[in-house]
């Protein structure tokens, strides 16, 4: 499959997932803010909800789990000796590398993502290696940018497995065809972006915001990649509050609903603020800096004519911010107005609904009683009690790596 992702609501045609496993139960109340949680799943509920989102994608488009594309890459022997050797290294456990070596394809995949558990020696660690707790939040790796795909350097080292996993994935070829690209430098010296800052909302169109996890030195990388026409030479960058966690990335704020609708949070997207938002323009080697009012207003400049519909109750600020919190505001387009997300939101699900969005079951669509080609607009919404609680929502669990071509 070629990569090509365009815009955030094209018809999806492949997009990454993993199903979060064995590794979310590896996680104690003691380890979960190393492991940026700020509480522990239980696998049984999250098995159960994830299996809704995944079974409605698969019914719409085509699955690519990463374990599968980790097992499918390993097969090379210079890719699975070059995996080893980074994870070793960089996670300081030469220790493990012959026995990492000696393990089949299958169970090296597993123990890359689930950890390796001490065995025997006095550190206070239970896992040498560490398991990945959150690779099913899949957007933050690695980002589909046009035909390119963003190897992303994550802002804490214990993310870092994910994106090496990622650029393994995309430059072994077996399954895609593309370039992969990553900014120089790491987050140690001020260079992070994670993908869940990242939206691309035309070919010519980025969107980035920074804050917790995307900084400006990798926005700085951008605008020089874009003087080489590899990104958008439109960068629209919206500053986000450093906290609370809820506003970790832009997609917890703002996602793109249809060509001309949006979900918003209102306080920091739709009204102007201390939160600045400027459109960098690059034309060959010029690059020129406008400081917008809002988002919004940055986006209506570049000729988007968007309908703001508000995360939460649009005149009751508190239930903004209590939806919002558990990813009210961040739904996932499988295609121009058809979406996916938690029904929890129930105030935000009310305003979709006011503004002609069909609410629609995922268990409905997953037994064939519904499905989303028979309505103009809908949304599918997902049970989520658990999923949440990891800090992410519908977007955050999923990478594209091919849409269909918007006719804006």
């Amino acid at each position: 499959m070629d990569i090509n992702v365009n815009s955030e609501i094209g018809r999806l045609q492949g997009v990454i997932l993993h199903k979060p496993g064995i590794e979310i139960e590896r996680m104690t109340p003691e380890n979960a803010h190393h492991a940026l949680y700020s509480d522990i799943l239980n696998m049984n509920t999250a098995d159960r909800e994830y299996a809704q989102f995944e079974g409605v994608l698969s019914k719409v488009t085509k699955t690519f789990p990463v374990t599968e594309l980790i097992i499918s890459a390993l097969q090379d022997e210079n890719t699975r000796r070059t995996l080893i050797d980074f994870v070793c290294q960089n996670e300081s456990v030469p220790q493990l590398q012959p026995i990492l070596s000696e393990m089949s394809v299958e169970t090296l995949a597993h123990t890359l993502i689930e950890g390796y558990e001490n065995k025997g020696d006095f550190s206070d660690n239970r896992y040498v290696l560490r398991p990945l707790y959150n690779l099913f939040f899949t957007r933050d790796a690695s980002s589909s940018v046009r035909d390119k795909v963003l190897i992303n350097t994550m802002a804490n080292q214990v993310r870092d497995r994910e994106s090496y996993l990622m650029k393994t994935i995309f430059d072994n070829k077996k399954q895609f065809n593309t370039q992969t690209i990553r900014l120089k430098g790491s987050a140690v010296e001020g260079v992070n972006v994670e993908g869940g800052d990242v939206l691309i909302a035309r070919e010519d169109v980025l969107l980035i915001g920074t804050g917790l996890r995307t900084s400006a030195k990798a926005i700085e990388q951008l605008v020089a990649l874009a003087k080489q026409d590899m990104m958008p030479r439109n960068i629209v960058v919206q500053e986000l509050p450093k906290s609370p966690d809820s506003f970790i990335h832009l997609d917890m704020v703002f996602t793109f609903l249809d060509k001309n609708a949006c979900m918003c949070f209102e306080p920091i997207i739709c009204k102007p603020s201390n939160y600045k938002t400027t459109h960098i323009a690059v034309d060959g080697n010029n690059v020129t800096y406008h400081q917008r009012e809002t988002m919004l207003d940055a986006l209506q400049q570049l000729h988007f004519d968007l309908k703001p519909i508000t995360c939460g109750k649009a005149d009751d600020v508190w239930i903004q911010q209590r939806e919002q919190w558990h990813s009210g505001a961040n739904f996932f387009a499988f295609a121009p107005g058809k979406i996916i997300g938690y029904a929890r939101n129930t105030y935000t699900i009310e305003q979709l609904n006011n503004n002609g969005f069909d609410v629609l079951k995922a268990q409905d669509i997953i037994e064939g009683r519904e499905h989303p080609d028979n309505h103009m607009r809908c949304v599918v919404t997902i049970d989520g009690t658990e999923l949440p609680r990891g800090g992410g929502g519908a977007r955050c669990m999923t990478m594209p790596v091919s849409r269909e071509k918007v006719n804006w």
